[in-house]
């Protein structure tokens, strides 16, 4: 009585994995490609970036950027700053790799890197992608504040927006910078005196 019911059971269950068995999908691939058959661009994701030394004669500075992700096909962007003037500025590395590689780009000479991202290769065909900003000191004669903006991005139409601070009131206020193109800055300023709390790449 309990055999017959149990091998029903049993015929069942084998008989619904062997139904079951050819509409599983295929194993994912071990290595993760750039594009689709269908031209399908992907994204990378699962970046780690990192900074190293650059040695040149007797020379030695912290400007040589690293971005290394598991999916995708990229370029390193660097968020570098002249610390002799303050000046920020940005340097894409010239060669895109696919994923798992390790692609590098450098500072000017004697210039530090302050950030480094990956740079989806090809760049997106719409919208505004990539942003970086940063604040950076102003100098109007013996009156030196940390108030001017900049963005920067990979893709679209954009300008720079900072949250200000007047230190003495603590009263907060926004200004906005021109609207450029990418890969252009687009750099304002504070009213005089102020601070740049927040700097961002917005939308124009």
């Amino acid at each position: 009585m309990i055999r017959h019911p149990l091998s029903l059971v049993a015929a069942a269950v084998l008989g619904l994995s062997a139904v079951a068995a050819p509409a599983q999908a295929a194993p994912a691939s071990a290595h993760p490609v750039a594009q689709s058959g269908f031209g399908v661009q992907v994204a990378p994701t699962g970046c780690t970036t990192w900074v190293q030394w650059v040695q040149e004669g007797n020379s030695y500075y912290y400007g040589r950027g690293n971005v290394q992700c598991a999916t995708g096909r990229y370029k390193a962007k660097l968020q570098c700053r002249n610390q002799q003037t303050g000046v920020g500025y940005v340097v894409y590395g010239g060669s895109a790799v696919n994923a798992p590689g390790t692609a590098t780009a450098t500072c000017y000479s004697g210039n530090v890197a302050e950030g480094v991202y990956p740079v989806e290769d090809p760049l997106p065909s719409a919208g505004v992608t990539g942003c970086v900003s940063w604040a950076e000191w102003v100098h109007q004669g013996s009156n030196h504040y940390y108030g001017r903006g900049t963005a920067q991005c990979d893709t679209g139409t954009y300008r720079v927006q900072i949250q200000c601070r007047n230190a003495q009131t603590g009263q907060r206020y926004v200004v906005y910078g021109p609207v450029v193109t990418a890969p252009s800055i687009s750099t304002t300023t504070c009213y005089q005196g102020n601070v740049a709390d927040v700097v961002s790449g917005v939308p124009a």
